[in-house]
């Protein structure tokens, strides 16, 4: 899986009663890498995920599958680490800012098929 993260991520669990979330920010080195995602319906569902949960095909899938039918309607929070909208800032690269650069560097929402 490529670094930086695609924007694109569904949970194959609900998490906080969401699925589908864009990637706004991420960090962290090798092991200590980590990834912040925002619910697409519902940006007050913001979560901190470890890259290496998020790139675990068990528990999260690149892009969005409108058709994940999840039977959990809520993780355990210390599975994630539930976050305030007060980091919810997007990375340079997210093309998520206002106002919108025009810049070569932002990542890809889903992987080349």
């Amino acid at each position: 899986m490529i670094w930086p993260p695609l924007k694109a991520w569904t949970s194959k669990s609900a998490v906080n009663g969401q699925i589908c979330f864009v990637a706004i920010n991420y960090g962290g080195k090798l092991l200590e890498r980590w990834v912040v995602l925002m619910s697409v319906l519902d940006s007050s569902v913001l979560v901190k995920v470890s890259w290496s949960k998020l790139i675990d095909p068990f528990i999260w899938e690149c892009g969005w599958d409108e058709n994940n039918s999840s039977n959990s309607s809520k993780l355990i929070n210390n599975e994630y680490e539930i976050i305030s909208e007060k980091f919810s800032y997007p990375s340079s690269d997210s093309g998520l800012s206002i106002p919108i650069k025009v810049d070569n560097n932002i990542r890809p929402w889903f992987a080349n098929i």
